[in-house]
């Protein structure tokens, strides 16, 4: 497992699960099979692995903010929960015994990043740092509005984001804070990734073409989307906060708008794709 300064502790958490369960490298399982008869080449496969493994990763933290919540009127609080938390981890669950602590530190480690908000100084840092570098919404490429008095309900006011959200364990640092769009950011909530969205409800049935398109569209199906190439452009891996505005586009023409079937690119790649 990595260690990093720059990286949340619910990153190394869902690192240390990945490790502790890999994919198979090859197996016959039904998930295989649903894969081959879907042409998805793997993809689906390896989208269902990484839904799984952040299902225990957020299984594994709100647990434990259950457990914690229920220590918190016991003298010795600090001392109950760790007891508690070790007990849960040994008796409820099968991790192998040499990753227990390890994982029992994690968890804690995330609830600590849970509870501790952006400092208001880092906050304006950001901002201002965006602002001087004419910085786009890091999720959906907007262009942002740096400069407006009455920001509420406004679509592309600026909000400083977690990257890797709060409630999964993500730091308030600067590493992990960017500008995104008040839009985005009010649809991405905590999710991690782009296998933590509900990706099995992207099955549109218009055309970009048609005019209920955008309608069908939703911003959590385009959040879900753009989270597959990380919000950046499949091709030159321009980040939206740099490039722009990123567009979608189906890589097979005679199937439907799937998640599947679905690429991102800036505006300038797009136009090439057409």
């Amino acid at each position: 497992m990595k260690k990093n300064d720059d990286i949340n502790p619910g990153e190394q958490l869902q690192e240390l699960l990945r490790e502790i369960c890999p994919p198979d490298a090859e197996d016959n399982s039904f998930i295989s099979r649903i894969d081959y008869l879907v042409d998805a080449e793997g993809e689906l496969k390896k989208l269902i692995y990484d839904s799984t493994i952040n299902y225990v990763l957020r299984r594994l933290i709100s647990t434990a903010d259950f457990l914690k919540r229920q220590c918190d009127k016991q003298e010795k609080y600090d001392e109950s929960f760790i007891v508690k938390l070790r007990e849960f981890l040994k008796e409820n669950m099968r991790f192998p015994e040499e990753n227990i602590e390890l994982i029992r530190v994690l968890i804690t480690e995330c609830l600590d990043a849970k509870r501790k908000k952006v400092n208001s100084t880092l906050k304006k840092e950001i901002r201002r740092t965006a602002k001087n570098n004419n910085r786009f919404c890091y999720l959906c490429g907007i262009e942002l509005e740096y400069d407006l008095k009455s920001p509420n309900n406004v679509h592309n006011s600026v909000e400083v984001e977690h990257k890797w959200p709060r409630a999964m364990g993500g730091l308030s640092d600067a590493f992990n804070l960017e500008v995104a769009c008040q839009a985005c950011n009010g649809k991405k909530a905590d999710y991690i990734d782009a296998s933590d969205f509900h990706y099995e409800e992207i099955c549109l049935v218009t055309d970009e073409n048609d005019q209920h398109f955008s309608t069908e569209m939703k911003r959590e199906y385009e959040l879900a989307l753009w989270a597959k190439t990380e919000f950046k452009c499949s091709l030159c891996q321009k980040p939206a906060s740099d490039s722009g505005k990123l567009k979608l586009s189906r890589k097979n023409p005679n199937d439907s708008w799937h998640f599947l079937n679905i690429e991102i690119f800036c505006e300038q790649h797009s136009q090439l794709r057409r």
